[in-house]
């Protein structure tokens, strides 16, 4: 492993054996550390291999101003998070959460005050990254020797929801937005009132939510299910007018039409409360 560039007395840009971009952490690593030398890997602590060149880069030019410390438990807790929830983590994560612990260390050794928004609407749609981001907290607050307060526990679950629909800042905001949407037009349609703690709701809400994050990267599930469409237009048509409803919203708001596919599985859940 060489060294490309040393980016603080901590942390170097170096190429593996593979010729692969890695950032190699490790107490006083860049310190008299030259381009194109062999790094000491026994001062190695960390490393963190992105294969997303523009997540590699934006994490490079920041890594410099993060606290060894953070790093350290940037890399570990994206490496839980990838190992304990099951969905595909950005290498954006990497950047985005160090800066943010970065910023929000800070802001609770000095005592600032602060707002989290969403914070209904995470514990709600996302209640295992919640749960994550809480343990999070325990653990940062116990490694950093810090005080983050528990509301921390939202921002952090956000930072992980933006990691699995491509790293945009308002990814999160918008998947939420959009899963609201629709469940306020069935629930307009219907004039029903979810129950939040029913079997029926959180699996509506979960498919909902793969659904949502699918329309955000221009992804769509085909299969051929036209003539299962059929049928269950036939046997449940108030639902499945309900769902052209659904197709009509997100055609019109994110150019997105829905599969047969796509329409089935949205109309039998929308059947559930009927």
């Amino acid at each position: 492993m060489i060294v490309r560039r040393v980016l603080n007395n901590n942390v170097v840009d170096g190429l593996d054996d593979a010729l692969q971009e890695v950032i190699v952490f490790g107490k006083g690593l860049g310190f008299n550390s030259k381009p194109g030398e062999l790094i000491d890997e026994s001062m190695i602590e960390k490393i963190f291999r992105l294969d997303d060149a523009a997540a590699s880069r934006h994490f490079a030019s920041i890594v410099g101003s993060i606290p060894a410390d953070i790093l350290s438990a940037t890399a570990d807790l994206v490496a839980r998070a990838r190992e304990e929830l099951s969905v595909k983590i950005s290498d954006s994560l990497y950047a985005s959460l160090a800066d943010h612990l970065s910023f929000a260390v800070q802001r609770a050794r000095e005592g600032g005050d602060f707002t989290i928004p969403l914070a209904v609407e995470v514990r709600r749609f996302y209640p295992t990254e919640y749960a994550f981001a809480k343990s999070a907290v325990v653990e940062l607050n116990a490694k950093l020797d810090t005080e983050l307060p528990a509301e921390e526990a939202i921002s952090i679950a956000l930072h992980v929801i933006n990691a699995q629909v491509g790293g945009a800042a308002d990814s999160a905001t918008r998947l939420m937005e959009l899963t609201h949407s629709i469940l306020d037009i069935v629930r307009l349609n219907f004039g029903i009132a979810y129950d939040d703690d029913s079997p029926a709701y959180l699996r509506f809400v979960t498919h909902l939510r793969f659904f949502a994050q699918r329309v955000l990267l221009g992804e769509t599930v085909q299969r051929d299910d036209a003539e299962l469409l059929r049928i269950l237009t036939e046997q449940k048509p108030e639902a499945f007018a309900c769902v052209d409803k659904v197709d009509a919203f997100v055609m019109r708001s994110h150019g997105h039409a829905m599969s047969a596919s796509e329409k089935v599985y949205i109309g039998l859940h929308i059947a559930s409360f009927l």
